[in-house]
């Protein structure tokens, strides 16, 4: 975990990207074969999880038309909405040129996840696929340290399996 504050500053999403948010989210659980508003969150995720999972593996194909980090990211990051209180937001990180994400984040801004940037990682990278594992940490809490606010410590960077998942 860092101990130097990072450099980022924080804007809302604009109101149609959140709808964009809702609908993406909605139509990854349609396909899922899940209701996202009825189905207990950690289903939800077990779900997403699993799909990115056989997805890396090539067991399954993507859904035709669909940017697969933005499509499963949404209903990801929803889950973490619903299940935690957690908020979606853009960050600028002035530390690395202004780049800029969009993520969801704890309601005191100590903790982050970026699901875009993370299912990227997982297709393109063969980064080990740690939501459920993640969602688990941080709803159980016990594990998780405490940071100060605004530290937005990515919570997909201290996430690892004891046991490889293979």
């Amino acid at each position: 975990m860092s101990t130097t504050p990072p450099s980022i500053s924080e804007s809302p999403i604009l109101a149609e990207h959140v709808d964009l948010v809702h609908k993406v989210a909605n139509d990854a659980a349609t396909f899922l074969g899940v209701d996202p508003n009825s189905a207990p969150p950690e289903t939800v995720v077990e779900r997403v999880d699993d799909f990115v999972y056989r997805l890396q593996k090539g067991e399954v194909a993507a859904p035709e038309g669909e940017d697969v980090e933005v499509y499963f990211g949404c209903l990801w990051g929803q889950q973490l909405v619903r299940e935690l209180g957690w908020q979606w937001a853009n960050v600028t990180f002035h530390d690395h040129g202004d780049s800029q994400a969009m993520g969801v984040f704890s309601p005191d801004r100590s903790l982050a996840i970026y699901p875009f940037h993370f299912i990227t990682g997982c297709l393109e990278n063969g980064a080990p696929v740690t939501i459920m594992l993640a969602f688990n940490t941080l709803r159980d809490g016990e594990s998780v340290p405490a940071l100060p606010p605004q530290a937005y410590e990515n919570v997909m960077d201290n996430v690892h399996h004891i046991v490889p998942r293979d």
